[in-house]
């Protein structure tokens, strides 16, 4: 519990919408005492509010600097939409109060160095929403890797499904004005962090280059506006200092899941983020035949073992869908209050941003180039 001579540290959030929800519930289960949630419409600060029993709600175009002046939270979690990242967040610094940003942290890697520069012209922390990072199934992968089991890091995977035909994906292909789709990568834009979070720190140093960006609509065109604009699949191609990547985001792919194969010198290993397990994948040395069953005994063995776990989880309630935020939100409790580093550091959320921006613009030449081909 990130405490201080037994007081909690002090949150209030701001953005009422689908995400807070989350942010409320995993603050409180981190240790926090949430002073006041604000938004600019009232029945959406007003029904959070009274769902989450805080005490003190906000709205309207004055309520930022009327919730940080009355309410005095020590962190500030930013859950808007991302155009107002930077704005929110900065006010919340000038303020005094350390900043939580939801993914993605800031349109674009220039609003990502502002901000980064605002935190530390006021000498408060900020942190970028990288939550999956700290799930307990990218833990166990990042030992693995930080303890020289897999060998050298030569290449990683991330795929990430997303259902169109679920609740945010009704709101964005009902809606030509909603934000999702001014974002410059569409709705891959909103969702890209997750998986890119997880590859770029076992890429080497330094901000990896894009080698190659496909932006894909394989839906028909239903609407002549914004909602047929945005493209359902993404890939990328990464080439950083010692290993290589690639990320695809697709809104095709059944199931729906997030998922991190990371490709060794000695051995693999393969996450499931939607069933939090962990599979290494070590191949055999037996001749033949025989090495084909001794594969696929080694993968049933490890498949039982995770389901075991997976069990003693279910029984003991640690099966939290955001155990990773809640984890993360302890951290960045603890940095704030002791005056350590922020747990996932702006430079992070900068590093994917340039990655989006390169892979955006890429897919936006390749469309002009497409439109041209066809007139």
């Amino acid at each position: 519990m990130a405490e201080r001579d037994g007081t909690a540290v002090r949150v209030a959030v701001i953005g009422c919408g689908q995400i807070a929800d989350a942010h409320l519930a995993q603050a409180r289960r981190a240790g926090a005492e949430v002073v006041a949630v604000c938004d600019a419409t009232r029945h959406m600060a007003e029904q959070a509010a009274a769902r989450w029993r805080v005490p003190a709600f906000y709205e309207g175009p004055d309520a930022v600097d009327a919730m940080l002046a009355e309410a005095r939270p020590e962190v500030v979690h930013v859950t808007t939409p991302p155009a107002s990242h930077l704005a929110l967040a900065t006010r919340a610094l000038a303020a005094g109060a350390h900043v939580y940003v939801e993914k993605p942290v800031t349109v674009d890697a220039a609003e990502a160095v502002a901000l980064e520069q605002a935190a530390a012209r006021h000498g408060r922390l900020a942190c970028a929403g990288h939550n999956l990072l700290f799930d307990p199934v990218i833990h166990r992968l990042r030992a693995l890797v930080d303890a020289g089991a897999l060998g050298e890091v030569v290449h990683a995977d991330a795929v990430m499904g997303y259902d169109l035909s679920g609740p945010f994906g009704a709101l964005l292909t009902g809606d030509p004005g909603h934000w999702i789709h001014r974002l410059p990568a569409g709705l891959a834009h909103n969702n890209l962090s997750h998986p890119l979070s997880l590859v770029l720190p076992l890429l080497g140093p330094g901000t990896p280059a894009v080698a190659h960006a496909l932006g894909r609509r394989l839906r028909p065109e239903r609407f002549g506006d914004a909602r047929d604009a945005f493209h359902d699949e993404l890939r990328i191609l990464l080439e950083g200092a010692r290993a290589t990547a690639s990320v695809l985001f697709s809104c095709r792919i059944r199931p729906a899941q997030l998922a991190l194969t990371v490709y060794g010198t000695r051995r693999a290993v393969h996450a499931s983020l939607d069933a939090r397990t962990l599979r290494v994948v070590e191949g055999s040395h037996l001749p033949g035949p025989f090495q084909k069953v001794d594969w696929a005994r080694r993968d049933a063995s490890a498949a039982g073992a995770e389901l075991l776990r997976r069990s003693a989880d279910l029984a003991l309630a640690r099966l939290h869908y955001f155990e990773g935020m809640r984890q993360l939100f302890a951290a960045f409790y603890r940095a704030a209050r002791t005056g350590g580093e922020a747990p996932v550091p702006l430079a992070d959320a900068r590093a994917v941003a340039q990655v989006i921006d390169a892979a955006a613009a890429a897919c936006r030449r390749a469309d002009a180039a497409a439109q041209e081909a066809c007139a």
